[in-house]
């Protein structure tokens, strides 16, 4: 197995180290993601809009199964755009951190995804590497910007 395709140690594969919300309108989009992500250890709960991505993450602070990134779908016909369900998230969970996702992107629309408060584009298709180390960088940068003494940690992982 090559580096590339070798993201994650198979014993790591049992045990989610992470709870990932992908939010997209295309279902082959969802399964393909939930699948990759849950294959590299993550648990992936997939919705396909934005007015049940808001109530998902909700019921999770509420549970205390805090989400720990977001993968969202900048157009999703007939429903909230990706720009109005960040503001929905980051008003519901500020620390959680939020991945553009788009088949549609110009170099100045990245910039904007950024200024706004994204913290990383991926751009569809998407392959299995760049989608899991979007997460990965995701966690990282939402693990720095915990205080010292507020990350949690649960069957040795932090959340």
């Amino acid at each position: 197995m090559s580096e590339t395709t070798q993201l994650m140690p198979r014993d790591f594969a049992s045990r989610a180290i992470a709870r990932v919300l992908l939010v997209d309108d295309e279902p082959h989009v969802l399964a393909v993601g939930k699948a990759v992500l849950e294959a590299h250890g993550f648990e992936a709960i997939a919705t396909r809009s934005g007015e049940e991505a808001l109530e998902l993450v909700r019921k999770g602070l509420e549970e205390g199964q805090r989400f720990t990134a977001a993968i969202l779908d900048l157009t999703m016909p007939g429903g909230a755009s990706g720009f109005e369900v960040l503001e929905w998230l980051r008003a519901c969970d500020p620390r959680m951190p939020v991945i553009a996702c788009s088949g549609y992107f110009q170099e100045d629309v990245k910039d904007l995804c950024q200024a706004i408060g994204f913290v990383d584009v991926l751009h569809k298709p998407f392959n299995l590497e760049s989608l899991c180390l979007a997460v990965r960088r995701a966690m990282v940068q939402e693990s720095d910007a915990t205080e010292p003494g507020q990350m949690t940690f649960k069957n040795g992982f932090a959340s």
